[in-house]
């Protein structure tokens, strides 16, 4: 999750809405603001501890539907790959368990 120049929050290539709950919004579809979901939305290096399966699917969800793991967030792009703990231990396990 990044926060472009206008201030609002983003994945890949749509906006995210937080309410005062903590629920995050993202295309329509509402996600349970969790301390897992938002160690997976805005950590690099993330605590396994805090991360529910809930959360997982709900993060991958978010992925899918916003081309947040591809590059340039392009639909037919390929998915983005680095060296990095987020990339290894969270994004590629994702992508296999489709």
């Amino acid at each position: 999750m990044r926060r472009d120049v206008d201030r609002q929050f983003r994945v890949g290539n749509a906006s995210i809405d937080i309410d005062q709950d903590s629920n995050v919004y993202e295309m329509g579809k509402s996600y349970k603001g969790t301390r897992g979901l938002f160690e997976l939305l805005t950590r690099k290096k993330v605590d396994q501890s805090v991360i529910s399966d809930k959360d997982r699917k709900s993060y991958k969800e978010i992925c899918v539907a916003t081309h947040g793991h591809l590059e340039n967030h392009d639909p037919s792009g390929v998915i983005k790959t680095t060296r990095g703990f987020k990339f290894k231990d969270v994004i590629a396990k994702l992508q296999k368990a489709r």
